[in-house]
């Protein structure tokens, strides 16, 4: 697909221009590159924040888990008690 940008700033060119050149391509090229890598890094950072969320449930899981097992032990406990 074709993407067409009219207006820029001719500094703002001039420097693509001088980054394009220092990575030996064309700004068409860098230009492209640099639209690709900012839509990717959006989608990894969404990614990460599923991933974030989804620890925190699993998180709360364990800890109510864990909560859980520990007043099973307690009353496991107390069980050994009354039979002695």
């Amino acid at each position: 697909m074709d993407l067409l940008i009219r207006d820029i700033d001719p500094h703002a060119v001039k420097k693509i221009d001088e980054w394009a050149k220092k990575k030996k391509i064309s700004r068409q090229v860098y230009l492209k590159e640099l639209i690709e890598k900012a839509t990717m890094l959006e989608m990894i950072s969404n990614v990460e924040d599923s991933f974030e969320k989804q620890l925190q449930v699993n998180t709360l899981f364990l800890e109510k888990t864990s909560d859980s097992l520990n007043g099973l032990i307690d009353i496991l406990k107390e069980l050994m008690v009354d039979d002695d």
